[in-house]
């Protein structure tokens, strides 16, 4: 797809200079920099990759960890 979109001129040429480097064309950086930017701020997408990393492991706290935390706020006046 072909779109036309408006880039700040100092954001502009710091994509082309990217784009050089990494020896991409400017419509594959611009497409990898959205698809990453939507991949990180989309919350669904965050939601599942975190219900994948934690459903990996228990969530049980350690009982020494507990104690601590119970023996520290057992003083404080809720």
């Amino acid at each position: 797809m072909k779109t036309a979109i408006s880039i700040e001129n100092p954001v502009y040429e710091e994509a082309e200079s990217a784009a050089r480097q990494m020896g991409l064309s400017r419509s594959k950086l611009y497409t990898l920099a959205v698809k990453e930017y939507v991949e990180n701020h989309n919350p669904e997408i965050m939601t599942e990759r975190l219900n994948r990393i934690y459903g990996k492991q228990g969530a049980a706290i350690d009982e020494d960890i507990m104690r601590s935390q119970y023996d520290l706020l057992s003083g404080e006046g809720w």
